[in-house]
């Protein structure tokens, strides 16, 4: 066919003019415009109808060739305004606008766009990095059911039904009874099959993808397990038993995606959990806030509900687990730092406001929750080194804390100091923890009337028992070492709950309610108080 035809073939005369035969667009001849063309200004290339569209540095650029390249702000940008943005073939990070010698600074990373238009990371990185690690070891696993199928010694197939069956305690239908117990025994029954291949290269690859420690931090708190999991263990081997290649195979597979959504909802009620329960928006706008003992526990939960609140958290704490939260908190709130700092020095403590006036340049509020008891005995069994270890902890931190705070305060005009004291100042069997609180009481009422002409308020709150996760990291609360010290132990928490008018121990979110609200703008005319949130327990 000659190009002539393929042109009539493709775009017949009436067929261009035509809906389903019908011609719809008549042929209309039109002659060139007769009169004269507009002169064109320098810049006629950067308007449209007169309306200068491309700013002058980028169009005299465009219009003048020995001007260089454009700018990259200009080629992207209508009257002035960056239209496009610029493509990202990296993650960039987004320098910190305060002195770099304030390390904490958690910066932010810009998602890296695909190539299809998503962002990359759109889901969180940790779920990914799971699921992968499953997916991993159900690989290596049917490459072990190949080496081991009809294979193993009734001696072996018995150990391995053995430790199929100790991880059926430890789950009751979809919840786990114990988690920790279950990723113990679950990590055994899945080693064993490596160790018996007498496979040291695929014994080593298995071991190298840290199955059971990564079990252990993402399980720690998880109440749900897939109700299947522990038959599976029991099916797999019941399928080496009877040496059905085709039946291991399956079932290895549909466990592998099985843990994975184990993992997945342990995550996500992670997540969930972090979320604060009340939340009265922008109560703390444009509000710094320090949080000491902000790395767990109580510390964490009033943080992240003033962050969500709107308020710029400096979380200070001496574990690493205060980046961590900053973290978290700098992804949805309007900024965060961590200060890792010991509190029970002078120093410690002006470290802290050191960093966050750095960083945000004054401080609103300052929340001392650093504190809490070590040793549970009677008075009498306390060593001098442990009583002075208790009056550190729970009192000198918010003594050097409101001295470091003061005077920044007092200069930018006022602000605010809440107290974390306690109920516990009447007590047993912590009766050092109990004077530190009494003290963190007076500090409160003193402070108070000290400071109302300098325009800060200072209150306090006193939580009862209070129910929390694990401690991340401990206080250094030995173990009972026999039976009479576990009775002194379960004395002082049968104590605390028979005092709360309740008869139960309070969550984080209700202590969080009453630190955010003494702090915020709420209790504007509330100072020199002490607010007891124990279920109806004074202290």
């Amino acid at each position: 066919m000659t190009a002539d035809a393929v042109d009539l073939a493709i775009v017949p005369t009436l067929d261009a003019r035509s809906i389903a035969g019908q011609q719809m667009l008549p042929p209309h001849q039109l002659d060139a415009w007769p009169g004269l063309a507009p002169a064109a200004d320098d810049d006629a290339l950067a308007r449209i109808g007169s309306q200068r569209i491309w700013p002058a540095t980028g169009a005299d650029r465009l219009l003048d060739p020995d001007a260089g390249a454009l700018e990259a702000s200009a080629t992207r940008s209508i009257a002035g305004q960056e239209v496009f943005r610029a493509p990202l073939a990296e993650p960039e990070t987004i320098a910190p606008t305060v002195d770099p010698a304030v390390e904490p600074v958690v910066a932010e990373e810009i998602p890296t766009v695909g190539s299809q238009g998503y962002e990359i990371g759109e889901e969180h990185p940790e779920i990914h990095e799971s699921d992968a690690l499953f997916e991993a070891r159900a690989a290596l696993e049917l490459g072990a059911v190949e080496l081991m199928i009809g294979r193993m010694s009734s001696q072996q197939l018995a150990g391995y039904r053995l430790l199929a069956e100790a991880t059926l305690p430890y789950v009751d239908g979809d919840r786990f009874v114990d988690p920790a117990e279950y990723t113990t025994t679950n990590a055994a029954f899945h080693d064993y099959l490596f160790h018996v291949t007498g496979n040291t290269h695929l014994l080593e690859a298995y071991t190298a993808l840290g199955v059971k420690g990564r079990m252990s931090e993402v399980l720690l708190n998880a109440t749900w397990c897939h109700p299947l999991c522990t038959q599976d263990h029991m099916d797999i081997v019941t399928a080496f038993e009877s040496g059905d290649r085709d039946t291991a195979r399956a079932l290895i597979a549909a466990h592998g995606e099985r843990s994975k959504q184990t993992m997945r909802r342990a995550m996500a009620d992670e997540s969930a959990s972090r979320k604060p329960k009340f939340v009265t928006p922008g109560r703390f706008a444009s509000k710094v806030v320090i949080v000491t003992g902000a790395g767990q526990g109580i510390g964490e939960a009033a943080a992240r509900r003033i962050s969500a609140e709107g308020g710029r958290v400096v979380v200070a704490d001496r574990s690493e687990y205060a980046r961590a939260v900053a973290a978290d908190l700098a992804v949805d709130g309007p900024g965060a730092i961590a200060v890792n700092a010991d509190l029970e020095s002078y120093d410690g403590a002006t470290e802290v406001v050191k960093r966050a006036l750095a960083a945000y340049g004054r401080v609103d509020v300052l929340i001392n929750n650093v504190g809490g008891a070590i040793n549970f005995k009677p008075f009498t069994e306390f060593t001098d080194g442990e009583i002075r270890a208790e009056i550190d902890r729970s009192l000198m931190t918010t003594l050097y804390a409101c001295r470091a705070v003061l005077p920044t305060m007092t200069e930018h005009g006022g602000g605010v100091i809440v107290n974390v004291s306690s109920a516990a100042t009447r007590g047993i069997h912590r009766i050092p923890y109990s004077a530190a609180k009494g003290g963190i009481n007076a500090i409160t009422a003193s402070l108070a009337m000290e400071y109302a002409p300098a325009g800060v308020r200072v209150v306090a709150t006193a939580p009862g028992g209070t129910e929390a996760p694990p401690r991340r990291v401990s206080r250094g609360t030995p173990a009972p070492a026999d039976e009479t010290e576990q009775e002194w132990f379960q004395a002082h928490i049968d104590q605390t709950v028979e005092s709360s008018l309740m008869n139960r121990y309070g969550t984080l979110d209700e202590q969080a309610a009453a630190i955010c609200f003494l702090a915020s703008d709420e209790a504007s005319y509330i100072t020199g108080s002490v607010l007891p949130v124990a279920g109806g327990d004074q202290g």
